[in-house]
């Protein structure tokens, strides 16, 4: 069956919006990617996708899909210019090169294609199945084989010396990869890794958010342009509420891939998450820990939400950080699991009776302490810590709530 040329069109397009759309998702997963573009006019014919990385090179990508295995990537179609006073696709591909190949760091030039390559072309026949590159294997060839012909032709066809040609395809990547379909897994792979929801219709609305951005003409997408429009399309796991992961003693696994993840596991001293008490550098909760902490707040409000699932590793200062930094004055509503329940800071408050377990003069300064004991009377160790550190303290006062102390004294529900 031959398809009409609109539907052949559209297929196209598809291939190219579904791949941008599992580089958008790798943004929202990587911190290193600052944009993510569809045909954007900086990149030359390699504009289909653009990735603009902040340590990493960019990567710019031509696109090409086929309906069926008829049409393959060979010299002629490489060399053959698709209009009268055009130029051909090697013209256009080697031009970007030149403009781009000076960036530090060395970005990445990959035409990405269904296409079979012609494997009967002397040159194309020479491609590396692991890194897709020509060049290394053309460089070898003698001025009289077919192969070394062949280079010089292309390097006519240029206007540049062979030398400059070896140069670019050293560096220009020829990726034969799957179709549509093997396009649609690694999207949906790669929005679960993004905690997004990853069925066929989550799968299918991404990609049809790509194709807005190209009927809009929206130009690069941050990371924070597409964190709010995946909330926007409904798009994350946890419908409505973001899943933020703070490893602070340690690193567990958990069933909701977490949309932002703050790391703080190496600053802590200790090999195991029982060892790992206090910051091998104290001063580091101000200097690293809190900016840190703001950081990813500042990633998290990108989303346009308010709503955050809590999880991770970490002990009660981290827990108390965390809180802070997501505040009800904000908008936030900031839920984690307590065991089995769900504990909700948009809870209807309990009513709770404190009575006063010790008062102590400590006359240091002006201040008054506040200890509040739940599971134990803390006023010793409270008191020791305010003595030994000069707290200018005037008085400490230890309360405890109505029922006794002990690891029942907040109940869920």
């Amino acid at each position: 069956m031959t398809l009409p040329a609109r539907a052949a069109a559209l297929r196209g397009d598809d291939y190219q919006h579904i791949i941008g759309w599992y580089w958008a998702c790798r943004a929202l997963a990587d911190a290193d990617i600052i944009s993510v573009s569809i045909e954007d006019a900086g990149g030359g014919a390699f504009d289909d996708v653009v990735v603009l990385r902040r340590a990493g090179g960019n990567c710019y990508y031509q696109i090409k899909s086929s309906n069926t295995d008829a049409t393959i990537i060979d010299a002629g179609w490489l060399t053959t210019a698709t209009a009268a006073n055009g130029k051909s696709p090697l013209q256009h591909f080697h031009a970007t090169w030149a403009k781009h190949r000076l960036e530090n760091p060395q970005p990445q030039f990959q035409l990405i294609t269904n296409r079979a390559f012609d494997p009967t072309d002397q040159i194309l026949k020479l491609r590396d199945k692991v890194t897709n590159r020509i060049g290394p294997g053309l460089r070898p060839k003698t001025p009289r084989s077919k192969a070394g012909k062949q280079r010089k032709d292309w390097a006519t066809h240029l206007g540049i010396p062979e030398s400059e040609l070896l140069e670019f395809l050293d560096e220009f990547e020829l990726h034969h990869e799957g179709g549509e379909t093997s396009w649609l897994r690694q999207a949906s792979d790669a929005m679960r890794a993004a905690g997004l929801r990853d069925d066929a219709a989550a799968v299918l609305r991404g990609r049809d958010l790509v194709r807005e951005w190209v009927k809009t003409g929206a130009g690069p997408r941050t990371r924070d342009a597409i964190r709010h429009q995946v909330t926007d399309a409904d798009l994350l796991a946890r419908r409505g509420t973001l899943v933020f992961a703070v490893h602070a003693i340690d690193q567990p696994a958990h069933s909701l891939q977490p949309h932002v993840t703050l790391d703080l596991v190496d600053l802590y001293e200790g090999a195991t998450s029982w060892e790992r008490r206090q910051l091998r550098n104290p001063d580091d909760w101000q200097e690293k820990v809190m900016p840190a902490l703001a950081e990813k707040v500042h990633d998290l409000e990108a989303f346009g939400i308010r709503r955050a699932h809590v999880t991770g590793a970490m002990r009660l200062p981290m827990w108390f950080a965390t809180g802070v930094g997501l505040p009800r004055v904000r908008g936030w509503v900031v839920s984690v699991y307590q065991g089995t329940a769900e504990w909700r800071s948009d809870a209807p408050p309990a009513t709770v009776e404190a009575q006063e377990l010790g008062h102590v003069e400590l006359g240091q300064g002006d201040d008054l302490a506040v200890a509040i004991a739940l599971t134990l009377d803390i006023a010793e160790d409270v008191e020791e810590y305010l003595r030994s550190n000069g707290a200018p303290v005037r008085e400490l006062i230890t309360l405890e709530p109505e029922k006794v102390l002990g690891n029942r004294v907040a109940t869920s529900g």
